[in-house]
């Protein structure tokens, strides 16, 4: 009993004398979370297992068909979005102010955000070569104001779009890329150091930057199809604000970090996988 007594009176003054640190850091995760599901991100990660095992098309006929099974289940576990979720959230509340994060919150939970997130939300399930095409023929005999393809424009600059899109590409491939090389035998691995200069001498990131600046506009006209000029305009200007621009960075970061890793984790699960047969 007296060992007991001993012990809770130690919890007690722990409780008592807990660093702020340690307070704080606990209510960052808090506001990470709720920042994370606010913004709607999860619909937007849910994708990225399909885009990556549609990334393997290339390959097929090229490979074995169970390394290619091998490499598709290897990227669901790298890229799975409650892993992604963790990562994300842990980075934003290291990187983002509580102060920051709440006032973020407070504009993301108004009408205004909450119809803008819908809207992200929607889209990121419907971005489909079909989806896309069936809009494109709609909007054939309306086109875009000069006003609405500026605030497009300011928007995509705002959020980053160009870096999110490029730095998503470059995961997946760096993924695929990771997964065949983790099933060569030890010996004729090049490690990732390599396979990322192969791949940018491939896909040479000023080109690919261009080219998601390219297919961006007519995305985001997609994405908002349904929210009118002034909203757009509200939106933009939040995000172009001091705090929307310390979020985004803060958020583009930690979606950078999150993919960078999942890619790893390819190679990772590859390589216990058992039996794997080598390319």
């Amino acid at each position: 009993m007296k060992t007991f007594i001993r012990l809770a009176g130690m919890l007690v003054t722990l409780a008592v004398f807990t660093p702020p640190a340690y307070a704080q850091s606990k209510e960052a995760l808090e506001l990470a979370n709720r920042l994370f599901e606010r913004a709607g991100l999860g619909a937007q990660l849910a994708s990225i297992p399909g885009e990556f095992e549609r990334g393997l098309s290339p390959n097929r006929g090229k490979l074995p068909d169970e390394m290619i099974a091998a490499l598709a289940e290897a990227g669901k576990k790298g890229f799975a979005p409650a892993v992604l979720r963790e990562e994300i959230v842990g980075s934003l509340a290291r990187k983002m102010p509580a102060a920051d994060m709440k006032r973020v919150l407070a504009w993301l939970e108004g009408d205004l955000g909450r119809r803008m997130t819908l809207a992200e939300e929607k889209a990121a399930g419907a971005l489909t070569p079909e989806n896309m095409q069936a809009w494109f023929e709609s909007q054939k005999d309306k086109p875009s104001s000069s006003k609405r393809t500026r605030l497009i424009a300011e928007l995509i600059a705002a959020t980053k779009a160009v870096e999110v899109g490029a730095t998503f590409m470059e995961a997946i491939s760096l993924g695929i890329a990771a997964g065949m090389d983790a099933a060569q035998p030890v010996e004729k691995r090049i490690g990732i150091s390599t396979l990322r200069a192969r791949l940018r001498a491939q896909f040479p990131p000023d080109k690919l930057r261009a080219s998601m600046s390219a297919v961006l506009p007519a995305m985001y006209g997609y994405t908002y199809r349904e929210i009118g000029d002034a909203d757009l305009a509200a939106y933009v200007k939040f995000n172009s604000s001091a705090l929307g621009t310390r979020y985004n960075e803060a958020a583009t970061a930690a979606l950078g970090e999150a993919l960078v890793s999942a890619s790893m984790r390819v190679g990772e699960f590859i390589q216990g996988t058992p039996e794997k047969k080598s390319i």
